[in-house]
């Protein structure tokens, strides 16, 4: 009886110990692609928002920045520095602010004389056909250029001053969550450079 039992168990213990050990090698021999993949994407991604750029530093967390002594807004999560052959040339700040779908997380990039090279938003949950608006270029393509003096302003018509920027019709909040997303990567970015 017992033999009936423990062989059975036996060879179930055996199968369980290769598979593991066929896991664990596979996981071994594919880990450094993974993470290789991983970085490349995350690179073209960041070039997206500083295509000057030929090089990013690896991230650095906003807890590490606050350590570091600076003055971190609530939204912004991390910051890369932007490189042009080995020259610091700006910063790409990571975001999370809240739109009318929930978070939305999106990419700043400024360069080190104040203008913002790029904005992209990598993730949102906002209404489709409405909200999902903010993504196109008509609209994040407003904060390129040099940052104004006055803070970001969303308005419902066109824009007339160089802090203003035009609300996507029917999406008035999500246009101002990124706009709020910006200017916290602004606000980051000057607290770095010591900017006003």
């Amino acid at each position: 009886m017992y033999k009936e039992i423990i062989k059975p168990a036996l060879i179930l213990f055996l199968i369980c110990i290769v598979l593991t050990a066929a896991l664990a090698y596979v996981n071994h021999i594919t880990k450094p692609i993974i993470e290789e993949n991983q970085r490349l994407e995350e690179q073209e991604t960041l070039i997206r928002v500083f295509a000057e750029a030929d090089r990013f530093s690896k991230e650095i967390e906003a807890d590490q920045l606050r350590e570091n002594g600076f003055v971190v807004p609530d939204g912004v999560q991390k910051l890369y520095e932007a490189e042009k052959d080995g020259n610091l040339t700006g910063y790409v700040v990571v975001v999370s602010t809240k739109g009318y779908g929930g978070d939305m997380n999106i990419l700043v990039g400024i360069d080190i004389n104040q203008s913002i090279t790029g904005v992209v938003i990598t993730s949102h949950n906002e209404t489709p056909g409405l909200g999902d608006k903010v993504t196109n270029p008509d609209f994040t393509d407003q904060f390129k250029g040099e940052i104004p003096k006055k803070v970001f302003s969303v308005v419902q018509r066109q824009a007339s001053d160089d802090n203003e920027i035009e609300a996507v019709a029917s999406a008035t909040k999500s246009s101002r969550a990124v706009t709020d997303g910006v200017a916290d990567a602004v606000a980051m970015v000057r607290s770095v450079i010591g900017g006003d």
